[in-house]
């Protein structure tokens, strides 16, 4: 009987999430899918600027960051998977 309530409570260490805890869950899972929804906005900003680097120079550029000068503003590169060989741009995983 000892063992069985020793057992329980050692369980039952685990305290409940406060109203305060799922308050900044709730904020940090805001903040990450408005940073997903940029990365998805600036993708569709990145393929056009590849597309126009392609019209005005008959070939991809080697890499995304030549085509700096066609984006409107800066975009961390860095989250996305480029192709020169095919122009084809993704968002990293």
């Amino acid at each position: 009987m000892i063992i069985f309530i020793l057992l329980f409570s050692f369980a039952c260490e685990e305290k409940p999430g406060t109203a305060f805890d799922d308050y900044g869950d709730a904020l940090i899972d805001s903040y990450n899918r408005g940073q997903k929804a940029g990365e998805i906005a600036n993708l569709d900003a990145v393929k056009k600027a590849v597309s126009m680097y392609y019209a005005e120079n008959a070939k991809y550029p080697e890499t995304l960051e030549k085509i700096n000068d066609y984006m409107r503003s800066d975009i961390d590169m860095s989250k996305y998977n480029y192709d020169p060989d095919t122009g084809k741009v993704s968002l990293k995983e």
